[in-house]
């Protein structure tokens, strides 16, 4: 299991690691100063995601929430295959604000 975290990026955050039930926790734990509502134009990076479950979209979604909502100025992008699959399948694609690499 590798931990997950954030590091600062040149446009924003890159959030790095496994991203599961066992990770999430302590990930958020740390990463909630970082994401208050009013922050606002914020860009996370996901292509440092190497695995992902039900929880890592549950964190992005409580990013989001923080952030104020989907149009909060909050950014995912370079969203991983198997993430945005959680995501499509949780029918959450038309209201996360998602940039995929295609």
């Amino acid at each position: 299991m590798s931990e997950a975290r954030l590091e600062s990026a040149e446009q924003g955050l890159r959030l790095v690691g496994e991203l599961t039930q066992e990770t999430v926790p302590s990930l958020w734990a740390d990463s909630v100063k970082r994401f208050k509502a009013g922050q606002g134009g914020c860009r996370v990076d996901l292509s440092g995601v190497t695995r992902t479950d039900s929880a890592g979209v549950a964190l992005l979604l409580e990013w989001m929430r923080l952030c104020g909502g989907p149009h909060g100025g909050l950014r995912f992008v370079s969203v991983p295959d198997r993430m945005w699959d959680l995501i499509r399948l949780s029918d959450l694609d038309g209201v996360m604000p998602l940039e995929r690499d295609d």
